[in-house]
């Protein structure tokens, strides 16, 4: 078993808890991404097993990267109040 996508998935997990608390998550989330890539390369040279999980890591991760992206853009969109004036000289 790969070690590093032993890694990429617990901090896969991590991620997806602290997104919602902290943005800690997202530093997580992106650190778990790259050690998840490194082990897909590393299990395909090497044939080790942990393909599954490392995929699996490489999934809570990118939703680790992306449900705050889509709040952040919801929020900018739709939350943001705008005051429009018009105004005639």
């Amino acid at each position: 078993m790969n070690t590093k996508a032993i890694i990429s998935l617990i901090l896969g997990s991590v991620s997806l808890i602290l997104t919602f608390l902290t943005p800690l998550g997202f530093i997580f989330a992106i650190v778990g991404f790259f050690i998840g890539f490194l082990s897909l390369r590393e299990i395909h040279k090497t044939g080790q097993q942990g393909r599954g999980v490392a995929i699996a890591g490489l999934t809570c991760n990118t939703l680790a990267i992306t449900i705050p992206l889509i709040m952040i853009i919801i929020h900018l969109l739709f939350l943001t109040p705008t005051d429009f004036r018009l105004e005639i000289s």
